[in-house]
């Protein structure tokens, strides 16, 4: 079996590139979550509220990750020295599991995402991996541009759509 390195990624185009991600490295992924919870935001509550609402769903969603993918391999993807992004990835087999990527707002649509996932499925081929992920049915963007790349439907939900990867 194969283990991919995160160190493989490494070639990512300018400006871009992937770090593990450190402890000082906390209020940036709690603001990037929070970026991404606009369904919360729009609750009729008060703000204070959704706010603790969307720290408690923060907690939860590192839990299951943690129980579910023990040796998953978290990243920040910074442009230049400036942190936009994150990703969580784990091997298992001949699967690579892109278990989450999400991006700051302002950097979205830049290319950022598209140059992660070109990364990945570089290194996916040249390990002979497949490459798995979830996607909520409601992102209609990341949706795009997972078909763009190649990724095909293999399963879905009410909520989400399980798309596959492979060089192939």
């Amino acid at each position: 079996m194969h283990t991919l390195p995160f160190s493989a990624l490494a070639s990512l185009p300018a400006p871009y590139r992937l770090r593990a991600q450190r402890d000082d490295d906390d209020d940036f992924a709690a603001a990037l979550y929070g970026s991404t919870r606009d369904d919360l935001r729009q609750m009729p509550a008060a703000p204070a509220l959704i706010e603790q609402l969307i720290a408690m769903q923060r907690t939860m969603q590192s839990h299951g990750y943690r129980q579910t993918y023990p040796q998953a391999v978290y990243l920040v993807l910074e442009h230049g020295d400036t942190p936009i992004g994150r990703l969580i990835i784990e091997q298992q087999g001949d699967v690579l599991h892109l278990i989450d990527i999400a991006i700051v707002p302002a950097a979205r649509g830049h290319g950022a995402g598209s140059a992660v996932l070109r990364g990945l499925q570089a290194q996916a081929a040249q390990h002979r991996l497949h490459i798995h992920l979830a996607v909520n049915k409601s992102n209609g963007a990341a949706r795009k541009l997972y078909q763009q790349l190649g990724f095909h439907l293999r399963g879905e939900n009410e909520v989400q759509e399980q798309l596959a990867w492979s060089a192939q």
